[in-house]
Formats: structure tokens, sequence, C-alpha cells
């Protein structure tokens, strides 16, 4: 989405960013009741909340897996707002990360950046 609002216009369009916060936040809305019940947060949910609310699929363009994991990281806040703070704040984000999908998921982009960097010839 964010590339979209690059090549759709400004990033300072007000409503672009605006309709892209709400969308995350409507996503995250929905994820955090399955976090509430403690249940984990399927690939599948995240992606038919994010076709949902971005009236499209990351295949045609309209989100990228990127915005998705954005959208998880808006649920883990409105969890802990909700619950407060926990006794066991360790235990705790333990629990939430294990209900958490991996951001393993890359766009063609991420992955076409990520195979052009070349190691530190001082690390090696």
């Amino acid at each position: 989405m964010v590339s979209q609002i690059a090549t759709l216009g400004s990033l300072f369009d007000l409503i672009s960013v605006l309709d892209y916060g709400q969308s995350v936040l409507n996503v995250a809305s929905y994820l955090v009741k399955s976090l509430l019940d403690d249940r984990p947060l399927a690939t599948k949910t995240i992606s038919s909340q994010m076709n949902r609310y971005f009236l499209g699929t990351a295949a045609s363009g309209a989100w990228q897996w990127k915005d998705a994991y954005e959208a998880v990281e808006v649920a883990l806040i409105l969890y802990l707002r909700r619950k407060g703070l926990p006794q066991n704040p360790l235990l705790e984000l333990q629990l939430l990360e294990a209900l958490c999908p991996t951001h393993t998921r890359r766009s063609e982009e991420q992955l076409n950046y990520n195979s052009s960097l070349r190691p530190c010839p001082w690390l090696t």
C-alpha cells in the first residue's frame, strides 16, 4: 500500500494516508479479538481481513504482507491497551509472540533487494 501511495500520488496526500491508516486499524481491530481469546492469528484470517479492508488482494497489489504485519503489530498494541500492564510482562509477550505469525512473507521487491545485498568484507 505504501508503494501504491508513492505511485498514485504524494506520500503526503492526506486522504491516501488516512485511508491506509484506517484500513490497518480496521484489520487490527478484528485481529485483536483472536488475541483476547488466546487464539493464534492464522495467515488465512489475516489475508481475508486485509482483502476486505484494502478492497483487493495482495496479488492484485491492493496490499503487501508488510502491511499485514503492521496490522498485526497494531493488534498487539490494542491487546496490551485493553489488558493493561501484565504482572509478568516477559511471559505475556512470549505468549503473544506464539499467537502471531512470523514475518516470513516477502514481496518481490524485498526479495530482489535482499539478493542484491553483498556481505561486508570485514565481517567475513
